[in-house]
């Protein structure tokens, strides 16, 4: 038996309450018949310890089990666990996934005994929790709890700590305090530029925030990039609406099809897109809206290479690190590249046949770069070496959505902010699109 690691990801560790007895008589109870030499044993719970155990296993020790596993019915709180292992006085069980921190009962029955002891219990690990966001498709605001989103995928968070989403159509702001509402665009698509409550979009992924708090996004079936100003005004950067095409140029004479990742320059001089249909990276002054091409050939197949000899097969989410290298999210082929200030771009992992498509990006104090693949529903991590772990998400399903990070299941995981302070300590939040939700990760 593997010893447990206590940073690792087991769920919780569990202690008795303060006054709680070792012993609590036994109670009748339906449940599985007595098994050999089990039936007349007084049936009690006297320790439940992850100390020596795999990881996700909780170890229940007491007396009066049933040896046989499948005849002992074990549960916390209103879930019901897998008994892995079995003897009459040792009970191996699976967490479940969604527990949360607190006071849950413990209830066993064995041998037509029942007994419950409660127990406080504290997660440690990578957890997932909801943000924002009922899971209705809808477009509802105010309290988290109750807000709905029809398709949330970009996300940002700005030095306040508030959330801006892009929602089909719309921008949505969440607060801190957990308060959501719109910024600008409405229900349905179109395209016109103004007061935001009056502009239209058409399929917003990609948004970044400039230092004068002027949002820019990729509003990916117009084929172009707006801005809303501090000041809800907008407009357009580049591209023309409705026009699918390559064209490097001034403002509305560039074309861009399906423009899907941004990122700003450090100076906040320039802006990167993602320009996903034309397998390209492009590059907007933003002073004067001139357009250019820095990376890309135009062909979908994967190369490394320098500034256009390269193949970047439609890109998703871009980013930059803190020395200026742009990370792209390959969605066409699977695989995360880094571009190099002076336009090398290589392969730094990912591939077709184990990762499907990479949307978006973020990278840590300690270099670490993070990947939310959509296809297979999972959040990928990427160390400086190149060496490549599961960070959350365990493939695509609808199971337990809350809970340990490497147990719960996305949908499509897209838009990806990290939160990390001056202490190193690091809170993710994740658009999961087809869930409509905004969930949480943070580490206990």
């Amino acid at each position: 038996m593997k010893l447990f690691p206590v940073v690792c990801c087991l769920l919780l560790f569990a202690c008795s309450k303060p006054g709680d007895p070792a012993d609590p008589d036994p109670g009748p109870g339906p449940g599985p018949g007595p098994g050999p030499d089990n039936g007349n044993k007084e049936l009690t719970i006297t320790s439940v310890s992850p100390e020596s155990a795999e990881a996700g296993i909780l170890v229940i020790k007491g007396t009066g089990f049933n040896a046989t596993a499948s005849q002992n019915l074990v549960s916390i709180g209103p879930h019901t666990t897998v008994v892995e292992n079995a003897t009459t006085t040792q009970l191996d069980i699976t967490m479940p996934a969604s527990l949360p921190q607190g006071d849950h009962d413990i209830t066993i029955r064995a041998n037509s005994k029942t007994v419950t002891k409660t127990k406080a219990f504290h997660r440690i690990g990578w957890l997932v929790s909801n943000f924002a966001g009922t899971g209705v498709w809808d477009q509802t605001d105010g309290p988290a709890a109750t807000a709905s989103f029809r398709w949330p995928s970009g996300l940002i968070m700005d030095n306040a700590g508030n959330l801006f989403v892009t929602d089909l159509h719309k921008i949505r702001k969440i607060t801190p305090q957990g308060v959501v509402s719109t910024v600008a665009g409405g229900n349905a698509s179109g395209f016109r530029d103004g007061d935001a409550a009056n502009a239209r979009f058409n399929t917003l992924n990609a948004l970044v925030m400039d230092a004068n708090r002027n949002i820019y996004v990729a509003d990916e079936m117009n084929h172009v990039i707006r801005r809303i100003s501090a000041t809800g005004v907008v407009s357009t950067v580049a591209g023309k609406s409705e026009e699918f095409g390559y064209v490097d140029g001034i403002g509305t004479d560039a074309r861009f099809a399906m423009p899907y990742g941004l990122a700003l320059n450090a100076g906040g001089t320039h802006l990167y897109v993602g320009d996903h249909m034309n397998h390209r990276i492009r590059r907007i002054e933003l002073a004067n809206s001139k357009v250019t091409t820095v990376a890309g050939d135009g062909q979908n197949a994967h190369r490394d290479g320098n500034g256009l000899t390269a193949g970047i097969p439609s890109p998703g989410g871009i980013t930059f690190d803190s020395d200026g290298n742009l990370y792209i999210a390959e969605k066409g082929a699977g695989y995360v590249r880094k571009m190099t200030p002076n336009g090398d771009v290589t392969t730094i992992g990912g591939n077709l046949s184990a990762n499907t498509a990479p949307t978006n990006i973020v990278i840590d104090k300690d270099k670490n770069t993070y990947v939310a693949y959509s296809g297979t529903a999972k959040i990928k991590k990427y160390t400086p070496a190149g060496v490549e772990t599961n960070f959350a998400g365990n493939n695509f399903g609808t199971g337990e959505e809350d809970g340990d990070a490497q147990v719960i299941f996305f949908q499509r995981p897209e838009g990806m902010v990290l939160q990390q302070d001056a202490q190193g300590k690091m809170t993710f939040y994740v658009c999961d699109a087809l869930r409509k939700k905004i969930k949480k990760i943070t580490k206990e």
